[in-house]
């Protein structure tokens, strides 16, 4: 097999980069697959993906072509990600403000995207992706560039920023930079970066263009190659004639120097046909591909067991697999064979679901377009074809509506919420695309390299969760707690919700429903072993991250959210002790807190502020309101002081010590990638997931507002009761008469919050006077620090304005209905 030209004496591949959000993916050591020495690697500007039908057009171009890897420049898809139609792997980067504008993307065939290692959205402009190669990996940069009505400062910028991106790529990898450069190099002497055949006259933009290969040692290709004119242009003019030909080269391919022999040849194909005046740029690349093995979490389908027959051989085999083991005595052992029983029966028949999505394009338009393309010189016929392609487009998308509600309907009536859920899901395109973001350090610098990204991640969370606490939880031998009961054990099994996903040991709740009477036996006899002993399994004691954009154009560590999985056997334990000390702990919670009690929660918490509201309306008294922001208030919480808390609500000692036990040997890692970090202490906050946790916040929040302001004879007067606050969890809103007692009240609360490690986020803690008077002037401040006053403000989903007008948010809902 012809291996690629390189003057590196090393056999040995670059080692993988990549960004978080990927897909899970182990260290690539690859296997070398069966494909053609022979790489196939085109640019094209297809002027915009967003049209119905485009995408499938564009992979069925690729497919006629033979070429595996396309890239895309003016996408015009919003925000980053990647999605998958046909088999074929889309990785997109765009404007991140939802504007179909610009954009980049590159589509990969089958074969490629197992061989993909790393996708970097960079802008709306650039786009990174790697891909694992023999003996030399490959990383390829799509470019759109500014076009000539833009600023010169602009394409400026893009080429300092595509700059910044190669000085990260290891310097022994083929590196491809490709696009719409929107540039003219012309028909010049050749130098060892510009070839003699371009096409035409140079332009300003084609001088720099020149400048960037210089600077950064990559080769023009596509001016290597003598070739006649129409192999050579890449864009026609909207001028262009029969009579009077405008055409011109403004697309590139790019290599670097060192690898210019891995190139071929350059050459454009004019008889694809993309709905686009640019024509695809395609260049022959002679190199290996390796597979990645990837760890892919495999999702195994539960909705079989709503097959009678298969859910009576589940039950069968997983209790007849679990009571193999009746005389283990090590916990560590028992938890391991109900993981083990329990994977091996959902390997045998809940196998993942492989068909494919079933599609509402048709052959019928795949030949039409077809039909369209090879009749790109009659303008008339073109255009005759286009219009019935659209008609046909239209009609197969309102059927596919049309059976897709109808299928809707016939859950609905079944009452198949999961299914419901799902399919609303794929109607409204929320579950199509996978959203991606980038990782930057603290000087702004997208970070590339998969080892740093670790150390950042792992940095942040030290940072996160590090606390000063005493080393070792220090408790008396506990000497009350009552034996678990089965029916205990069996109340939580009920209460567990279906469709949720598993925990790191792929225990499903589904599965536990299963458990026969002896199966509970033993679980009860495992948890009484936990509970008594208070040692914990080392698995349940490991939380693991991953890492999801909070919004798109996620950037920083912060601008990400960490969730965590949950064991489900975990989960039902927890349900249990929490069962035992709700009651307890609810009684000490005040009816100013609405998050996470009982028969309330924020439609009681909204009619309460909106009950105040009309009673100062009514009576003309004026509203000071100050809306609180706490940082990351979960994660704050200090864990000597809420097991303060927890002793002093009188639990039983033997509950307590197992929420001590949890909280003091806990640690966590975040994976990205399918690479872990290296696992950190968690020092503080309470644990993410945990059916407990919200109970432990609001004793936390309870116990600060009580010291904060018991003594204080402040707030609004209603029914001889003096009512300052309303809670919603850590969502806090603070009242008062006037300014002054405004001001008395948030001191006490800053002050004692900062005591219990929570601090106010004063960039986002906002100030508000709701009167029927115009009052100006007034100021209130936190830590020495004056917070904004503003006219409306978004507390729970619910508009709240100083006008005490409710208009707005009427607006807003009926928009918001519209919308859906």
């Amino acid at each position: 097999m012809a291996m690629l030209s390189t003057k590196s004496n090393s056999g040995v591949s670059s080692p993988p980069v990549g960004s978080p959000g990927r897909t899970v993916m182990s260290q690539p050591r690859g296997e070398r697959l069966k494909c053609r020495s022979k790489l196939k690697i085109c640019t094209w500007n297809v002027k915009t993906m967003s049209k119905e039908g485009k995408i499938e057009n564009a992979i069925q171009e690729m497919k006629r072509m033979h070429i595996e890897i396309m890239g895309i420049s003016e996408m015009r898809w919003p925000n980053s990600g990647e999605m998958q139609v046909e088999n074929h792997k889309i990785y997109y980067s765009g404007k991140n403000d939802g504007v179909h504008e610009y954009g980049v993307g590159v589509i990969v065939s089958p074969t490629v995207a197992k061989c993909v290692t790393n996708f970097t959205p960079v802008s709306e402009r650039i786009m990174l992706l790697q891909i694992q190669a023999s003996p030399i990996n490959i990383s390829i940069l799509q470019v759109y560039a500014p076009t000539a009505d833009k600023e010169e400062e602009e394409v400026v910028e893009l080429y300092q920023e595509i700059n910044k991106i190669i000085e990260k790529i290891p310097k022994h990898e083929i590196l491809i930079v490709m696009g719409d450069f929107n540039a003219k190099i012309g028909a010049v002497n050749r130098t060892q970066y510009i070839g003699a055949h371009g096409l035409g006259n140079r332009n300003d933009r084609g001088d720099l263009l020149e400048k960037f290969a210089e600077s950064s040692d990559l080769v023009v290709m596509n001016t290597f190659f003598e070739l006649p004119p129409r192999k050579l242009y890449t864009w026609k003019s909207p001028q262009d004639k029969p009579e009077r030909i405008v055409r011109n080269q403004i697309d590139y391919i790019l290599v670097n120097r060192r690898f210019r022999n891995s190139c071929k040849s350059v050459r454009t194909y004019p008889g694809a046909d993309l709905e686009s005046d640019h024509v695809p740029l395609v260049g022959v690349f002679q190199t290996n591909l390796k597979k990645v093995k990837k760890r892919i979490l495999v999702k195994h389908d539960m909705r079989r067991l709503r097959d009678p027959s298969i859910m009576g051989d589940v039950f069968q085999d997983v209790n007849k697999e679990i009571q193999k083991n009746k005389e283990e005595v090590d916990i560590e052992q028992k938890v391991n064979h109900i993981k083990e029983s329990v994977q091996k029966v959902k390997e045998k028949y809940l196998k993942p679901d492989k068909r494919k999505k079933k599609s509402w394009m048709t052959e019928e338009i795949l030949g039409m377009m077809e039909e369209r393309r090879i009749s790109k010189n009659d303008p008339q016929k073109y255009k005759n074809i286009q219009k019935a392609i659209r008609n046909k487009i239209r009609e197969a998308k309102e059927k596919e509506l049309e059976d897709r509600c109808t299928e809707i309907e016939f859950l609905q009536q079944k009452h198949d919420s999961y299914n419901l859920h799902r399919k609303v899901k794929e109607l409204t395109g929320t579950c199509n695309r996978k959203q991606q973001g980038k990782l930057t350090d603290s000087d702004g610098n997208i970070i590339i390299d998969k080892q740093e990204k670790l150390k950042t991640w792992k940095e942040y969370l030290e940072k996160l969760f590090e606390d000063q606490r005493e080393r070792h939880l220090q408790m008396e031998e506990p000497t009350n707690g009552p034996t678990i009961l089965r029916q205990e054990v069996e109340s939580a099994i009920s209460q567990l919700k279906d469709g949720k996903a598993a925990g790191p040991d792929e225990i499903n709740s589904e599965i536990l429903k299963l458990f026969d009477e002896e199966s509970v036996i033993l679980l009860t006899e495992m948890l009484n072993t936990i509970y008594d002993s208070g040692k914990i399994p080392s698995e349940w004691l490991i939380s693991e991250f991953i890492a999801l954009p909070k919004k798109p154009g996620a950037k920083k560590c912060e601008e990400y959210r960490t969730i965590s999985l949950m064991s489900h056997l975990l989960k039902l334990f927890l349900k249990i002790i929490h069962r035992r000390i709700y009651k307890l702990c609810e009684s000490r919670i005040s009816p100013n807190q609405f998050g996470f009690i009982n028969a309330v929660g924020t439609r009681e918490a909204l009619f309460a502020i909106q009950v105040l509201f009309q009673r100062c309306r009514d009576v003309n008294c004026d509203l000071y309101i100050c809306l609180i922001d706490y940082e990351k208030a979960f994660d704050r919480v200090k864990h000597d002081k809420m097991m303060e808390i927890l002793k002093e609500t009188g639990i039983n000692d033997k509950d307590l010590r197992i929420i001590g036990n949890l909280y003091w040997n806990q640690t966590a890692n975040l994976r990205t990638e399918g690479e872990h970090t290296e696992n950190v202490k968690i020092m503080r906050g309470v644990r993410q997931g945990c059916v407990i946790s919200p109970l432990i916040f609001n004793l936390y929040s309870e116990r600060i507002f009580c010291e904060a302001l018991d003594e204080m004879e402040k707030g609004i007067l209603l029914n001889g009761l003096r009512l300052n606050n309303i809670r919603y969890a850590d969502d806090t809103i603070v009242f008062a008469e006037n300014l002054e007692d405004l001001q008395a009240l948030m001191d006490n609360i800053t002050y004692h919050s900062n005591q219990y490690g929570l601090n106010i986020n004063v960039k986002k803690t906002k100030f508000m006077i709701i009167s029927k008077n115009k009052i100006t002037g007034s100021q209130l401040y936190i830590n020495q620090t004056a917070i904004e006053r503003v006219k409306q403000y978004t507390y729970l989903g619910t508009i709240i304005n100083e006008d005490w007008q409710n208009s707005q948010e009427i607006k807003s809902r009926i928009g918001k209905a519209k919308d859906f």
